[in-house]
């Protein structure tokens, strides 16, 4: 038993020491302007604000919201009001990469160049390495900070979604 929490303690700090740096190394000074839209990851409260700020400022004159059809939250609240500079999406599988394979499928009949995708900071590496293997246009990411525990959490489970997305889940 000592030995199995011995050799976890280490696995997790090396995850730490390696994950940090991968996870939340990314520089999102340098988003493009004039994105043809700025797409709204699920997963946290605070991405739709951030994207609709990059809309507001520019970046994009169109926002994608990944949204469930029946939650309660202001995603659904915001799709259903159908504003025309919005386009909601129901991702089938609910992940990064079912996200992708529907944003990849509007930007095909929507002639798109170049997206911004936002989501937690520490998932724009894995969510950038989806939608650039489902689509054929540019990708870049604008990470939104989350609380130290939610990120203190995220950093070992992006691990095992990036093993499970390099591997098992690795088309589009």
């Amino acid at each position: 038993m000592r030995r199995f929490l011995i050799v976890s303690v280490a696995l997790l700090a090396l995850a730490y020491a390696i994950g940090i740096p991968l996870f939340l190394g990314g520089d999102d000074d340098s988003l493009p302007k004039g994105a043809d839209a700025v797409v709204a990851l699920a997963g946290s409260d605070r991405t739709l604000p951030a994207a609709q700020t990059l809309v507001g400022g520019g970046i994009a004159p169109l926002l994608v919201v990944s949204a469930e059809r029946n939650a309660g939250d202001a995603r659904t609240r915001l799709c259903r009001a159908k504003p025309s500079d919005v386009i909601c999406i129901y991702a089938g599988p609910y992940s990064s990469v079912g996200e992708a394979q529907a944003v990849s499928e509007l930007a095909k009949r929507r002639d798109w160049d170049t997206v911004v995708l936002v989501t937690s900071d520490y998932e724009t590496f894995r969510a950038e390495r989806a939608f650039r293997r489902c689509g054929n246009f540019r990708v870049a990411t604008s990470g939104v900070d989350e609380p130290w525990w939610r990120t203190a959490i995220g950093i070992p489970l992006e691990w095992v979604k990036l093993a499970v997305t390099e591997t098992v889940r690795r088309g589009c």
